[in-house]
Formats: structure tokens, C-alpha cells, sequence
């Protein structure tokens, strides 16, 4: 796989890989994960993100900082270029097992966050999964999400960081904004 710039910065990553080395490893990994029970509560990672304590805090996927967040997914799964077999099958796992442990609605759209969440969760997975299906070190970004997910966080998008211009110039690495 070409290399994929890491636009997080390290921070749950640091000293933590990803355990799952093999796509089996991985799904079975999932009924170990503890979906979003930990949604504004303190982690470990704090000091490195920016966090919301609660759904409203979240500012939504249309903005600056959740487009650029929605283009990196995309940029990996075309980099990635997924067995859809294999993709939908985590995508679903994921899915049935993430969407009870918030108020998911299947009928709203990206604007409500406890469905969002969930579709991201399955996202970032089946991603995971079908990274490791081609034999690739999973990317940075999908890594540090991923730690987030499995501590039963969201990381819900790319924080405001001060080095952004007034021009709406978004500067890279930047800290994730997790709930």
C-alpha cells in the first residue's frame, strides 16, 4: 500500500498498535469491544484530543473539519480498494453489535450523532479488516480511531486546532475531537 499521510496526531497510538494481525484476529476481536460505553467519560488519551461530554456538543458533519474528516475515510478505502465481501460482512457485525449501546436511528442521517457513530464504527472496521486482508500495516488514522472505538469512544471528527488560517486553511496533524 502507497503510504498514507497521518493527519491525526499520536496520541492513542503511541506504544498501542493495533493487536490484530490477521483479518480472523480482528473479527474476533470485535465481541471483546465495548461499544461507546465510555462516551464522556475520562481516558487515558485526554491530555492528546479534544473532548465533548455530551451529543449536543458535537458540531455536526457539515463543516470544514468534518468534511476533511469524511475525505481521509474516503482516501483510505480508495488507497484500500476492499473486497466488498469481506467489507459488508464486518461493516454488519459491527453494526449489530455497536447500534444498542447508543440510541441509534436508522431512518435519520448524518446529522443525528448516535447514528453517525455507529456507521462510522463499522466503517473504520471493515476498513481495518479488509487493510489487513491484503497483508498492509493498517494506517496511522484508522489505528488511533480505532483505539478510541475499542476503549468505547467516539472519535467523532477533527478538532479546531489555533494553527488553522483565517482563510480557512486547515493545518495537518491534528488532534481528533472525541466523545
Amino acid at each position: 500500500m502507497s503510504q498514507i499521510m497521518a493527519l491525526t496526531i499520536a496520541n492513542s497510538r503511541l506504544g498501542r498498535p493495533l493487536g490484530a494481525r490477521t483479518p480472523d484476529e480482528f473479527e474476533r476481536a470485535l465481541d471483546g469491544v465495548a461499544w461507546f460505553a465510555n462516551l464522556g467519560r475520562p481516558s487515558r488519551w485526554d491530555a492528546g484530543c479534544v473532548r465533548i461530554h455530551d451529543w449536543d456538543d458535537w458540531p455536526g458533519p457539515e463543516n470544514p473539519l468534518g468534511e476533511a474528516f469524511a475525505e481521509a475515510y474516503q482516501e483510505i478505502r480508495d488507497h484500500v480498494d476492499p473486497d466488498q465481501e469481506l467489507f459488508d460482512r464486518v461493516h454488519a457485525a459491527v453494526m449489530d453489535r455497536a447500534r444498542t449501546a447508543v440510541p441509534f436511528e436508522p431512518d435519520q442521517d448524518s446529522w443525528h450523532g448516535p447514528t453517525l457513530c455507529v456507521w462510522e464504527a463499522a466503517h473504520v472496521a471493515a476498513l481495518i479488516v479488509c487493510v489487513l486482508a491484503r497483508g498492509w500495516d493498517v494506517p496511522d488514522d484508522l489505528v488511533e480511531q480505532w483505539n478510541w472505538y475499542e476503549a468505547g469512544h467516539w472519535p467523532s471528527s477533527f478538532a479546531d486546532d489555533p494553527a488553522d488560517t483565517p482563510t480557512g486553511d486547515l493545518t495537518f496533524p491534528r488532534r481528533l475531537l472525541v466523545y
